[in-house]
């Protein structure tokens, strides 16, 4: 096997200098030629070697080398190729067409970059007034519209008649399809994509298109076929790492989906959603550090992109950066008035430092913006009950289950207003409800011990509240009610156990003390 691999390694070798014209030599490698050297024995060292000195005329897709690892490609093999200069598509200063416009909005990329883009390459049409208001429907913005009116226009040097029809053809779907796409209408979206990919389907652009609207309705697996077509048409497309990325974060894949939104920035270092989606994933990946840093820099290249705000702020409100997450909502808000994502994310962080009047005023103002956002109708429900308004809080997280009533914390928060308001039978039901949802919920497994407490089962609370400790153990108020229910039946040992776990526990609390020493007292009279 050795001498079979050398022999491979000098055949080769003389197909590399030789098979070659001399202006060839020092060509990228094609994506054909990485596969041929794995395939030949050569996924190590010395094809890496070979990868830096010629680099390579495509981006590898993180499917593409895991395919080479399966095939034998080493680690070092590998990282030359994630690492490889490879040059950008060969349509990058092209101006753009009409198509290509609209399909840059469906891809999700900020109005103001897509007005750079059309400063900087032109366009190949005159926008009439019925493009520009398409335009606009699709989600531009007026300073886009200043920069189509006022672009250099560099027409095609010959256009056939057929191929110019069914260009407008095109465009009056993806148009339509764009309007859609603005409005969440998904579905409609996706039959319009469909029919211009019909029409072109050579058009890498279109494939994002259709990708974007398939992931908006949770259709993975086609959006990930979608995805990985228009970077087989074009290996150089920033978008297409996009969407592929967006499409393996959805499956669950986060590895997989980083790793996409880092091929797209090493296509495009200024795709300021590429860095912003990358934080998503780090952050889903617990990297709260490496997500603040992503959303900082798709700030620092797009001021004015307001979901990289939200996102920051959440972020840093995760490592208790309570003002700064504050900050981050409010420029958002100042961008766009109408963002309802970061009202309600406002109204949680007010809440956590204990403004409550703040806070119920951005839930509403949420609400009013999206009456259908179950979880600003379940936290104003929370903020009303801090303020002692019961009633509105039982009306907010009936509200909120209206909408999603598979919402366990809810059922539960429900349950305690309800118990509140001296309905233990309604309490019972929320909570055991909740229970269904999902029998994990420990703090619905404490609620309804204590409810069943108050009707006198004890039995029935003392198997609550084992359940309550089996999913926290470290519950010290389990800990001490399991204790008082144990000791209302007589089980003085068990309870003295029980109130002794919950001292050792939180030793600060007077409650957990005084049962403990109290009932340490009697036992060892």
């Amino acid at each position: 096997m050795r001498f079979r691999k050398t022999l491979i390694l000098l055949m080769l070798g003389m197909g590399l200098v030789f098979a070659l014209p001399a202006w060839a030599e020092q060509k990228p490698l094609t994506r054909d030629q990485v596969q041929g050297l794995v395939r030949g024995g050569l996924g190590d060292e010395s094809g890496a070697k070979l990868i830096e000195q010629r680099g390579i005329d495509f981006a590898p897709a993180e499917d593409f080398l895991q395919s080479l690892k399966a095939g034998g490609a080493s680690d070092v093999f590998l990282k030359a190729l994630r690492a490889a200069k490879h040059p950008g598509p060969a349509s990058a200063k092209k101006p753009l067409n009409q198509v290509q416009v609209f399909a840059l909005l469906v891809g999700q990329v900020p109005s103001p970059r897509v007005t750079m883009l059309v400063q900087e390459r032109g366009i190949d049409f005159e926008p009439t007034d019925d493009y520009l208001q398409e335009v606009r429907l699709a989600g531009g913005d007026d300073e886009l519209i200043t920069a189509l009116r006022s672009a250099k226009v560099t027409r095609p040097v010959t256009v056939e008649p057929a191929a110019q029809a069914r260009q407008a053809e095109v465009q009056q779907h993806v148009a339509r399809g764009a309007e859609f796409f603005q409005k969440r209408r998904d579905a409609d979206a996706e039959t319009e994509y469909r029919a211009a990919v019909r029409l072109d389907p050579q058009n890498a652009d279109l494939h994002v298109a259709l990708s974007r609207a398939l992931n908006a309705q949770r259709k993975t697996e086609e959006a990930l076929a979608e995805a990985r077509e228009a970077l087989r048409l074009n290996p150089g497309s920033d978008l297409g790492h996009f969407s592929l990325g967006n499409a393996l974060r959805d499956k669950g894949d986060r590895d997989g989906a980083i790793a996409e939104y880092r091929a797209a920035l090493r296509l495009n270092p200024n795709n300021d959603m590429a860095h912003n989606n990358l934080g998503l994933a780090l952050g889903d990946k617990a990297d709260r550090d490496g997500a603040i840093a992503e959303y900082r820099e798709a700030l620092r290249l797009n001021p004015k992109y307001e979901d990289a705000h939200v996102n920051l702020g959440a972020a840093l409100g995760n490592k208790g950066d309570w003002d700064g997450e504050i900050a981050e909502y409010r420029a958002a808000l100042r961008l766009n008035p109408n963002n309802d994502l970061a009202h309600h994310n406002l109204g949680a962080a007010l809440g956590n430092q204990g403004d409550w009047d703040g806070a119920i005023a951005e839930y509403r103002a949420a609400l009013r913006l999206n009456p259908n956002n179950d979880m600003a109708h379940h936290n104003l429900g929370i903020a009303l009950k801090k303020k002692g308004d019961p009633d509105g809080a039982i009306a907010e997280y009936r509200a909120a289950l209206r909408l999603k009533p598979n919402n366990d914390l809810a059922h539960v928060d429900l349950g305690a207003a309800l118990k509140n308001q001296g309905d233990l039978d309604g309490a019972i039901a929320e909570y055991r409800e909740a229970l269904r949802l999902n029998p994990n919920n420990d703090m619905a497994h404490f609620n309804l011990a204590n409810s069943l407490f108050s009707k006198d089962d004890l039995d029935g609370s003392i198997a609550e509240y084992r359940e309550a400790l089996r999913v926290n153990p470290n519950d010290d108020g389990a800990h001490n009610n399991l204790g008082v229910a144990l000791e209302h039946k007589g089980d003085l040992r068990g309870a003295l156990e029980e109130y002794r776990a919950a001292y050792m526990l939180n030793p600060k609390s007077l409650t957990n003390k005084d049962n403990y020493e109290r009932l340490l007292q009697q036992v060892n009279k």
